[in-house]
């Protein structure tokens, strides 16, 4: 039986998926998590303005916990999107060759941690050109999606 092996990093599921794809589907999950704290807010601030018309004091607890987990929500939410857009439009940024021009079309020859700034380097070549450029970024997860 062979194991199912998940990759371990953003080089990984580059040189696996190809750089576009996974600028897409990270973007993807970006906006996913925006819409996904835009109705949290939503349903945070609606239960909120409801709570001040109640009269027991437990309903009103009860709605005023619960708008505080929808907003809590809301704002985890929001750091996730930040988070995956500003990786994926720091490595956009920086993956177009400066040789032939080329936009994306990277394979990640080596990959590196500095230990005390915790700044990721990877090693790039064009699939085109065969030109090698350094690419960094700080923020990564273990299992490379963020």
């Amino acid at each position: 039986m062979t194991k199912h092996h998940e990759p371990s990093s953003i080089s990984e599921l580059i040189n696996r998926q190809g750089f576009r794809r996974w600028h897409e589907y990270e973007l993807a999950r970006a906006f996913g998590y925006l819409g996904l704290g835009v109705l949290a807010l939503v349903a945070g601030l609606t239960i909120m303005e409801s709570t001040f018309g109640l009269p027991n004091w437990p309903e009103r607890w009860f709605k005023a916990f619960l708008s505080f987990f929808c907003l809590t929500g809301a704002a985890w939410a929001w750091l996730r999107f930040v988070k995956i857009l500003i990786t994926a439009e720091t490595l956009s940024r920086q993956s177009v060759c400066q040789a032939c021009h080329r936009y994306g079309q990277i394979r990640v020859m080596e990959d590196s941690v500095d230990p005390t700034s915790g700044e990721h380097q990877m090693i790039c070549q064009c699939k085109k050109c065969q030109h090698s450029w350094p690419v960094t970024y700080t923020v990564q997860s273990r299992n490379g999606r963020l």
